[in-house]
């Protein structure tokens, strides 16, 4: 969740249809520093430069000039006048951090941490306090704020403790309390202070896919639960259970998994059980859920739809010997099957729409709290339990929050099959003039293939912050497959 504080800082600099690239005088320097920038950075994706007016032109003339839809703050070390060109392609901002606080003598408000003026900005302000009586607030906020530090800190200590037992080939075993850990960040407004290290696995991650991935798609299906997605449906056919439902949840990375049960276990009073399984690469509907539909190898030339799913639904269990009076596939709405299923699949595309419409995880983490509580989901999964479905709930693919690398170019997109995390060239395309032109920006699973990945949290796309998935990251391919059992 962006706080209030960091909000009003971010709405006085970019105001609503002002301009992207701003200039800002800054009397009281509290803008330069260090945890202010990495504020706006991390949550808003704003680039900060400092400096003077040579500064200026430099930035002007090369982050403004190469990207124009992001968001610049060039806060002046000294004041001085914008040359005419500048002028007329920023804003400029007379800066006063004191103005947040008029109620607060402002010697004592300037001294404070960053996390101490938000904590205050957050109070009450109706009336002048002095001195004393803002010191004695504080006293107040620094121990809240002290044990929210504490609470971070377990948090990194947990953190620690996880990332030196991870095994990609076991992911069960970690990724559901790694998934806790960054959900609890991400409810603290914390996520920024642990991107490093999600990238730092990803790192590793990236390098096992390149030696592994393809073991784990020739691999069988386990006995306790799916290793990849094509195995979903195979796995649930082997289960002893005579009534199954499959709920497909398009989009949800691992963490709102953990909200959706949470909602589930609060509201029907049920117990999960946690797996975690391999999406298909590249990690995208059309491909990953195919793979789970089909329950083997996707195609390339599928067409993505619900007609298209519900065949590939009543092909595979006609496929066991499931009479078609005993199949059900249903995309979205309220569940209304006949009395006589017995296989039964769903598929919800509520929360991939949320996920595309978000700028962040903290947007992204609003919209799912909300959904997980709607009378929907909620009725939907009540309405399985209660008639008798063995209930598992897994999903396509995760999601990244991602910033601008820039967008492809048109030569590139021709033809190609692509996402804004991952493109696959045409057969007639030069790979190596290619790779040139994105050195450093791409990575590849398989090298013998044409297929590419943005490299960490990069899109292909010149918005400067979006969630979105297509690509190679953990948190786009470690995925949930729950069980509920009653």
């Amino acid at each position: 969740m962006v706080s209030k504080f960091s909000q009003a800082i971010f709405d006085k600099l970019f105001v609503p249809d002002g301009k992207r690239f701003v200039v800002a005088w800054n009397r009281d320097k509290l803008l330069y520093t260090q945890e202010v920038c990495a504020k706006l950075e991390g949550t808003f994706a704003v680039q900060v430069f400092i400096g003077d007016a040579l500064d200026l032109r430099i930035v002007r003339e090369t982050v403004v000039a190469d990207d124009p839809d992001a968001f610049v703050l060039f806060v002046q070390n000294k004041e001085f006048d914008l040359m005419p060109d500048i002028a007329e392609d920023a804003d400029w901002v007379n800066f006063q951090f004191r103005s947040f606080f008029p109620h607060y003598p402002w010697d004592v408000v300037k001294t404070l941490s960053f996390k101490q003026q938000e904590w205050l900005y957050e109070q009450p302000q109706h009336v002048d306090l002095d001195v004393f009586q803002t010191e004695g607030l504080l006293r107040d906020g620094v121990s809240e704020i002290g044990r929210k530090e504490e609470a971070f800190q377990d948090l990194q200590r947990d953190w620690a403790y996880i990332s030196q037992k991870i095994d990609f080939n076991r992911p069960t075993e970690w990724m559901h309390k790694a998934s806790e850990i960054l959900l609890s960040a991400i409810e603290m407004d914390r996520w920024a202070d642990f991107r490093r290290d999600v990238e730092q696995v990803n790192e590793q991650f990236l390098e096992f896919l390149q030696s592994s991935y393809v073991n784990i798609v020739a691999s069988t299906c386990g006995a306790k639960y799916p290793r990849i997605v094509t195995q979903v449906l195979p796995f649930i056919s082997k289960q002893p259970e005579e009534k199954s439902a499959l709920v497909v949840v398009d989009g949800m990375n691992y963490w709102q998994a953990l909200l959706l049960t949470r909602s589930l276990e609060e509201h029907l009073n049920v117990r999960t059980k946690y797996d975690c399984i391999y999406a298909w690469l590249p990690s995208v509907t059309e491909l990953s859920r195919q793979a789970i539909f089909r329950g083997d190898i996707p195609s390339v030339d599928y067409d993505q739809s619900p007609t298209n799913e519900a065949k590939l639904w009543k092909a595979f269990w006609e496929g066991e010997g499931v009479p078609s009076f005993q199949q059900y596939y249903q995309h979205s709405g309220e569940i209304s099957e006949e009395g006589s299923v017995k296989k039964l699949g769903y598929v919800v595309v509520d929360l991939d729409e949320k996920m595309h419409a978000s700028d962040n995880f903290m947007y992204l983490y609003d919209n799912t709290k909300r959904w997980v509580n709607e009378a929907e989901i909620i009725g939907n999964i009540r309405h399985l339990i209660e008639a008798g479905y063995k209930m598992y709930i897994t999903t396509d693919h995760g999601n990244i929050e991602t910033t601008a690398y820039r967008k492809l170019d048109n030569r590139d997109k021709l033809g190609a099959d692509l996402s804004l995390r991952h493109i696959t060239l045409p057969e007639q395309a030069d790979k190596a003039i290619f790779e040139a032109q994105y050195e450093g920006h791409l990575v590849q699973v398989d090298s013998a293939s044409k297929t590419y990945y943005a490299k960490d949290k990069e899109a292909f796309t010149s918005k400067e912050r979006c969630v979105t998935h297509g690509g190679a990251h953990w948190l786009e391919v470690l995925i949930p497959f729950i069980t509920i059992e009653g």
